[in-house]
């Protein structure tokens, strides 16, 4: 009685781990594909300035400050711009482009990517 048990089963068990062994040759195993994002710097509105999501800002880089321009207005002030991000500015002539990503008006804060 084991023997015939024994041989009935295991052709059912080969088969259900060629089932798995499809399933995961297939390529959509991971249903979330890594997104690159670039990285967003925190920039201090001055004064009553604002900005809207999805503006385009000037920056410009004047000594070791960062500034977020709104064609000769100075709109925001980065906090404490990265060493990168001031290379990055002087390499391109101390000035750039960028896109405010969130505005955060209660803590007069703008998040900008530099494009």
């Amino acid at each position: 009685m084991g023997m015939d048990f024994i041989r009935k089963a295991a052709p059912a068990f080969r088969k259900g781990l060629d089932r798995m062994r499809i399933k995961l040759a297939t390529p959509t195993l991971f249903t979330q594909q890594p997104e690159s994002k670039p990285r967003s710097y925190a920039a201090k509105l001055q004064g009553d300035r604002t900005a809207t999501c999805g503006e385009k800002l000037g920056i410009r880089l004047e000594g070791e400050q960062v500034h977020a321009m709104r064609g000769l207005d100075l709109v925001a002030t980065f906090n404490s711009p990265t060493p990168e991000l001031k290379e990055a500015l002087q390499s391109s002539h101390g000035e750039a482009c960028g896109v405010v990503q969130t505005t955060h008006m209660v803590a007069g804060v703008v998040e900008v990517t530099i494009c």
